[in-house]
């Protein structure tokens, strides 16, 4: 599907009456405060609202600024800038919530304010052109990027639920701000940014973002068509990313990002447009809505490849508007839904949804026994009431690519065993020339072998070949995986991983073919200590034991790397290491139940 390649019929869509963008989904939750999940939620909020009064807003000083360009540190600027986002969030509600109390009327003025004179609302590490060059600090003011747009839209939103409450000079300080900072950037037509041809979460959340801020605040419908038609031409880049199973190659953290926003600002569009612009009609969209319940694997463990998270909740409004338009679009159990604080980036619009769209008759919970092959981003997703597998073939020039071709997880009666750790703390180095020296992203700390001690390569030629994957009694995948290898005399390497569903087990069979002896150590991974008995490697958490049986011919090994974890919290991961004698041919058969 082209959205709107022609100018032309988006201003003539714009013409129509449109229906209020908010003000039906404001009066419905006032209607139902009394819900026991509103209710519940809305609490939380109070009480962060609280938390915030009693402390003062965080400063953002240039000795934290200039962190990211000094050792590449994010975290030190990034947690009180998003502090600050913290504080929008909660004080739009409660003085939405409680007009009558002057604290939170006042505090949010002050907090609008606040973020109104920070001198950029870019991130230290976005200031960067179409060509990732560094930008000049002239540059940095009007510089549009994830959190920029996310900001402007924040505002907009805000404004629109409290604008009648608040200080005139600081509804127009609001204003102005994006006029500046938001729409005309983004109207200059000689101004290009990144994200405009980025094809992951960038594309829809800053499209999106800036989209839905326009469709508040520009009044001009000349101006107004021109800025969404840009933000069109964003969000079809960033539907161009998925192929036609609908996954997100990035995980479920990204989903939850990019199809959030996506999904907000094309209901936004919907509504003023009168139902003439319905992005959500879309095949692929609906494909895409689907696709959420497919990352649990259970409970709340989701499936990690590339920066996706190991366990992640979901967006309660956003699940339940997309069931709606998507009746077969499951949604986990309710237990594992996000707070509105869940999200320590305190994103405005999926947040403020999960109150104004949710749904006490939505229908909850995942089939527990179920098996997917999803060709276009080649995973296997195999889960039964034993065992919960998930496999890739793929390729290593993914968008936050790691070097895990072939790889697995797997879980036993819900607990992760053998795992992808996901995401690592995110610094200027995990992005640079350095990446793959990060333990994380690296083939090593994944359930993959080592040839020759060589480790998987990246690059968009590191491929599977030869990627055959089925469901039925058993489920498998298999692959040829030599190409992904920086090793000479590797001529094959074919892995097949195949569940036996009857017999409650996982068989991975390797064979490796080489011009030279070589040998190869066969690794496994866990976030929990592995110990070793003869013929066998036992894996083990709260209480349930998976084992692992390989040959003779392998010899065992233990060992045990230390990593920063996406919240950069300290982890130890455990590694099994099976290892053989050099030779030229060699085949394995290892069983896990």
């Amino acid at each position: 599907m082209l959205l709107f390649t022609d100018k032309a019929p988006l201003y003539e869509a714009l013409k129509a009456q449109g229906q209020p963008l908010l003000a039906g989904e404001l009066q419905r939750l006032r209607e139902n405060l009394n819900d026991p999940w509103i209710a519940g939620r809305l609490q939380l909020v109070r009480r962060q609202g609280e938390e915030y009064l009693a402390t003062p807003a965080p400063h953002l000083p240039y000795q934290l600024f200039r962190r990211y360009w000094e050792d590449g540190d994010r975290l030190a600027f990034e947690a009180p800038y998003f502090e600050r986002r913290g504080r929008l969030l909660a004080f739009s509600l409660l003085c939405w919530l409680e007009p009558e109390d002057v604290r939170w009327r006042h505090a949010l003025e002050d907090t609008l304010w606040l973020i109104c004179s920070e001198p950029f609302w870019s991130l230290p590490a976005h200031f960067t052109d179409m060509e990732h060059h560094p930008l000049p600090l002239c540059d940095y003011a009007d510089h549009l990027d994830l959190f920029a747009s996310e900001t402007g839209f924040a505002i907009a939103e805000s404004l629109s639920m409290c604008e009648g409450q608040l200080a005139a000079d600081v509804v127009e300080q609001a204003q102005l701000q994006l006029e500046k900072r938001i729409f005309a950037p983004f109207l200059d037509g000689r101004r290009a940014f990144k994200f405009e041809n980025m094809k992951n979460n960038w594309a829809a959340v800053c499209g999106g973002a800036i989209g839905g801020a326009a469709l508040y605040r520009l009044k001009d419908p000349h101006a107004l068509a021109s800025i969404l038609h840009r933000c069109l031409s964003c969000l079809q880049v960033y539907l161009d990313s998925f192929g036609e199973d609908g996954i997100c190659e990035e995980g479920i953290g990204y989903w939850n990002y990019g199809f959030g926003f996506f999904a907000c600002f094309a209901d936004l569009l919907c509504k003023r447009t009168d139902g003439k612009v319905d992005l959500f009609a879309d095949p692929k969209v609906a494909a895409i809505a689907r696709g959420q319940s497919l990352f649990f694997l259970s409970g709340a463990n989701t499936i990690s490849f590339s920066d996706g998270s190991t366990r992640s909740g979901y967006r309660m409004g956003l699940s339940c508007f997309l069931q709606k338009k998507y009746p077969e679009a499951a949604i986990p159990d309710r237990e594992i839904a996000e707070s509105s604080f869940g999200d320590n980036c305190y994103r405005f619009c999926t947040a403020i949804r999960d109150l104004l769209w949710y749904d006490p008759s939505a229908r909850f919970g995942c089939p527990a026994e179920s098996a997917f092959w999803l060709p276009d981003v080649q995973w296997l997703i195999s889960r039964t009431e034993k065992l919960q597998l998930a496999a890739k073939a793929g390729h290593n020039g993914e968008s936050h690519n790691h070097n895990d071709c072939g790889s697995f997880l797997l879980l036993k009666q819900g607990v992760p065993l053998l795992c992808d750790l996901g995401a690592g703390e995110y610094t200027a180095q995990y992005f640079g020339a350095e990446r793959y020296s990060i333990f994380v992203n690296a083939s090593r700390s994944h359930n993959l072998p080592l040839i020759g001690g060589a480790e998987q390569q990246a690059g968009r030629a590191a491929a599977a070949r030869d990627v055959c994957g089925q469901t039925g009694l058993e489920d498998s995948l298999s692959m040829e995986l030599a190409g992904c290898y920086p090793l000479p005399a590797l001529q094959s390497f074919n892995r097949e991983i195949r569940h036996e569903r009857a017999a409650g087990r996982v068989v991975i069979r390797d064979r490796f073919t080489l011009s030279e002896e070589k040998p190869v150590t066969e690794s496994f991974v866990s976030c929990s200590p592995i110990r070793l008995e003869t013929g066998c490697a036992v894996f083990a958490r709260d209480g349930v034991e998976l084992r692992l049986t390989f040959p003779q011919t392998l010899t065992p090994s233990l060992q045990e790397e230390t990593y920063l974890d996406h919240e950069g919290a300290q982890q130890t991961a455990y590694l099994l290491h099976l290892t053989s004698a050099p030779a030229k041919e060699l085949a394995c058969e290892i069983g896990i139940q």
